[in-house]
C-alpha cells in the first residue's frame, strides 16, 4: 500500500511538472476539455499543400489523404457518409485559367477512404473556372460555384455604368449541379440572368432597383471592377426540405436564397418552381444598400463566409435553431469576427420570405458566438462555422489557421492551430505569422458518423515536427470531467493507459462497464492521480461509473 501511494504521488508530481512546461504549445493542440466537447474527429485541408487530415481530439492524425504535391486545395473538401471524400483542387502552374485568385479550384474529385480517385470533373479554361465551395446533395448530385468571364461590351449592353467605374471585363458567378454517374449538368443558375440597373434606359435590365429586390444591381460595386471579381460567391448549401439553395456573395456583403425546384430554363427566367419566381432571388440579407433599400449603416454582414442551414447532418433536431442559418461574419470591425445565427421568416404556403418596409426580416441575429478571447476568431478572410451535437460550435479562423470548439455555454472545449508554414510542418513551439497556416475551413464529424463504421482510426502521428505526445493527456487530465463530479479522466478514446484524477480528499470507487452492462473492473481511486491499464481489453465502447456522484460517462477503447 505504501508503494502504491508513493507511485501515485510520483505520478501526480510528474503530471504537474510536465503540465507546466506543456502549456508552451504554440501549434497543434492548445487546449482540450473532455467535459465540454462533443468528441469526434476534425477534418482539415490547409492551404499551400495537397494533403487532407483527419485528427482526433489530441491533434493526432488518424487518417490522411495524399495527393499530387503540385496540387493545392481549391478551398474545400468534405467527408461523405460512405467514407469517400469530395474535394476541390487547383494546379498553381496553369496559365490557361481565367483566374488564379484565392479560392480558385477547377478540378472536383471523389476519392475513396483508401485514397483512390473514383471520379473527376474539370471546369477550368480561359472563360470559366470552378471556385471556392462545393456541395454534395442528399440526391447524390454535386453543386459547384463557377466564375465566368464577361467582356466589357457585354456588361455595357446590360447597363454597366462605364462613366463611374473602371472599364474592363469581369467575373460573374453561376451554379451548376452535376450528376457524377452520367457527368451531366442537370441544373444550372446564372446570376447574370437576374440583373437590374437604373443607369441607362436604352440598355437591358432597366428599372427601379429598390422596387426589385429579387434582382442583382449590376452597378452595385462595394468592390471596384479593378478586382474583376464582381460577386465573389464563396459558399453554397442546399436545403432538401425547402428545395432551395443558399449562395453567399462576399463582395455584396449579403447572401441569397434561390429556388431549386425550377428547371434550368425556369431558373434563367422569372417564373416557375415552387415559388413561381423562377431563378429570381427569393431572399437576400445582410446589406439592404445592395438593392437601394438602406444605407451603409444598415449593413450587418462584412466579408462573411460559410453561410449554411443548420440541419440534421450535424445538430440534434430539437436544437433551438434547427433549420435556421449560420454564418461566419468576418470583418464586423477591425479585430472583430463573430459566428452568428439568423432566423428568416418563411411562409410555406406562399413559398415566400417575410419583408418589412422593403427589406427582408429578421432585423438582426438570433445568437452570436466567439472565443472568450475575441482576437482568436478574428479573420478578414476564409473561416467557417459549424453547429453540432446539442449546440456545440466549431469555428475556424482561417487566416490564423485556428480551429476551436465552444460548448453550448460558450466555454472552450478544444483548440488547435494548424502546424504548417506555407504547407511545411513546423516544430512545436514555433510562432506562426498571420496567414502562414491559412486554413479555409474545418469540419467536425462525430464518432457516430457513418463514414467511420469499420474503419481503423488509430493515431499515426502528428502534422507538426517534434510534437509533445503527452500534452493531450495532461491538459485533459487537468480538467474536471464534470463540475459536479470529483473524478476526471483522459484520454478518450484510450489505447493503453487511462489516467484518472480524484479531486476529492476521500477515496472514490469507479466501475468500468462494457456496452452490454457487464462489470469489467472496479478500481479504488485515492486522492490524486491513478492510471488503469486497459490494453488487454477489446476495442469498443465502455462506461465509467462513479456511484458516489452518480455519473456514467462513455469511454472508447481504441487499439
Amino acid at each position: 500500500m505504501l508503494i502504491c501511494r508513493y507511485i501515485s504521488v510520483i505520478l501526480l508530481f510528474s503530471l504537474v511538472f510536465q503540465n507546466s512546461s506543456a502549456q508552451d504549445n504554440t501549434v497543434g493542440l492548445l487546449s482540450f476539455d473532455d467535459n465540454l466537447g462533443v468528441g469526434g474527429y476534425t477534418f482539415i485541408f490547409p492551404e499551400y499543400q495537397s494533403d487532407i487530415f483527419l485528427l482526433n481530439k489530441c491533434g493526432e492524425i488518424v487518417h490522411q489523404w495524399e495527393d499530387d504535391p503540385a496540387a493545392r486545395p481549391g478551398a474545400v473538401a468534405y467527408l461523405l457518409e460512405n467514407g469517400n471524400i469530395l474535394r476541390s483542387k487547383y494546379y498553381v502552374d496553369n496559365p490557361g485559367s481565367v483566374s488564379t485568385s484565392g479560392g480558385a479550384g477547377g478540378i472536383i474529385e471523389l476519392v475513396s477512404w483508401d485514397n483512390e480517385t473514383l471520379w473527376t470533373y474539370k471546369v477550368d479554361d480561359s472563360t470559366q473556372i470552378q471556385h471556392h465551395d462545393i456541395h454534395f446533395t442528399p440526391h447524390g448530385t454535386i453543386m459547384m460555384i463557377i466564375w465566368q468571364k464577361k467582356e466589357l461590351d457585354e456588361i455595357v449592353a446590360n447597363g454597366f455604368d462605364t462613366l463611374s467605374y473602371f472599364q474592363r471585363s469581369i467575373l460573374t458567378d453561376y451554379i451548376i449541379e452535376i450528376d457524377p454517374i452520367t457527368d451531366s449538368i442537370i441544373w444550372e443558375w446564372h446570376a447574370w440572368d437576374h440583373l437590374i440597373q437604373d443607369h441607362d434606359s436604352t440598355k437591358a435590365n432597366f428599372g427601379i432597383v429598390a422596387d426589385h429586390p429579387e434582382r442583382i444591381d449590376i452597378n452595385y460595386l462595394e468592390y471596384t471592377f479593378e478586382k474583376t471579381d464582381w460577386l465573389h460567391c464563396n459558399s453554397i448549401d442546399y436545403n432538401p426540405i425547402l428545395d432551395q439553395v443558399i449562395i453567399n456573395s462576399k463582395h455584396f456583403n449579403e447572401f441569397w436564397i434561390i429556388d431549386r425546384s425550377t428547371t434550368s430554363a425556369e431558373a434563367a427566367g422569372t417564373s416557375g418552381g415552387n415559388s413561381t419566381q423562377g431563378g429570381d432571388l427569393l431572399y437576400r440579407w445582410g446589406n439592404p444598400k445592395a438593392y437601394q433599400s438602406g444605407e451603409t449603416s444598415d449593413r450587418q454582414l462584412f466579408s462573411q463566409h460559410d453561410v449554411q442551414w443548420i440541419d440534421e447532418n450535424d445538430i440534434n433536431p430539437d436544437y433551438e435553431f434547427f433549420g435556421k442559418i449560420a454564418l461566419y461574419n468576418n470583418h464586423i470591425e477591425t479585430g472583430l469576427s463573430l459566428g452568428q445565427i439568423l432566423a428568416p421568416e418563411f411562409d410555406t404556403t406562399t413559398f415566400s420570405y417575410t419583408q418589412s418596409n422593403g427589406t427582408f426580416l429578421p432585423e438582426t441575429f438570433s445568437k452570436e458566438f466567439s472565443h472568450p478571447d475575441t482576437t482568436r476568431n478574428y479573420s478578414t478572410a476564409a473561416s467557417s462555422i459549424q453547429i453540432i451535437g446539442d449546440g456545440s460550435v466549431i469555428m475556424c479562423a482561417g487566416r490564423q489557421g485556428r480551429t476551436f470548439e465552444l460548448s453550448p455555454d460558450g466555454e472552450v472545449a478544444w483548440e488547435y492551430v494548424t502546424p504548417l508554414k506555407n504547407g511545411n510542418p513546423v516544430t512545436q513551439g514555433f510562432n506562426l505569422a498571420l496567414s502562414e497556416n491559412f486554413t479555409f475551413q474545418a469540419q467536425r464529424y462525430l464518432a457516430t458518423y457513418p463514414a467511420f463504421i469499420g474503419k481503423t482510426l488509430a493515431p499515426i502521428g502528428f502534422i507538426e515536427s517534434e510534437p509533445n505526445p503527452a500534452f493531450c493527456s495532461l491538459v485533459s487530465t487537468d480538467k474536471t470531467f464534470n463540475k459536479n463530479n470529483d473524478i476526471s479522466f483522459s484520454p478518450n478514446p484510450v489505447n493503453t493507459l487511462l489516467f484518472l484524477k480524484n479531486n476529492n480528499e476521500k477515496t472514490e470507487q469507479v466501475n468500468l462497464i462494457n456496452s452490454i452492462g457487464n462489470l469489467i473492473l472496479t478500481q479504488n481511486i485515492p486522492f490524486g492521480a491513478t492510471e488503469i491499464n486497459v490494453s488487454h481489453l477489446p476495442s469498443g465502447i465502455y462506461f465509467l461509473q462513479n456511484k458516489s456522484s452518480s455519473f456514467l460517462k462513455k469511454i472508447i477503447i481504441q487499439h
